[in-house]
């Protein structure tokens, strides 16, 4: 068995910047972004946590930083949501479990009860009751 040899190309730093400067100016999606500068997106992401953004190292004007800052936080608020969205349908999951179990148990009761009643009174509770011939 062979291994697949994997190819890791590496950018200059000088590109990197441009793109993300032009990501940031132009106010396209990444995906254009990424067709642009023929790059996956997943890249532009890496590159955009990777660098820190500030006015000297993408010569961005203050009115892009903050709407850079504020695109940063909704995002962040989105990732608490989608969290704390998570745990809340993880305790209504284990809610349903234990409502699960607990109805299992009482079917196994009531089965329980219809099976000593056929073994004591001889009554088969789950025979319809209809017309005799």
């Amino acid at each position: 068995m062979e291994k697949k040899k994997v190819f890791i190309r590496s950018y200059a730093v000088s590109f990197k910047f441009q793109v993300l400067s032009d990501y940031y100016s132009s106010g396209e999606s990444i995906g254009f972004i990424s067709n642009k500068y023929s790059i996956s997106k997943a890249t532009v992401f890496r590159w955009n946590n990777e660098f820190e953004t500030s006015s000297k190292s993408l010569s961005l004007s203050d009115e892009l930083l903050n709407k850079l800052s504020d695109m940063r936080t909704k995002r962040q608020e989105i990732e608490s949501e989608v969290l704390e969205s998570k745990e809340a349908l993880q305790a209504e999951i284990a809610r349903l479990r234990k409502a699960l179990e607990y109805s299992e148990l009482r079917n196994d009761a009531l089965q329980e009860v219809l099976k000593i009643g056929r073994e004591e009174y001889g009554l088969d509770l789950l025979k319809k009751a209809g017309a005799k011939q």
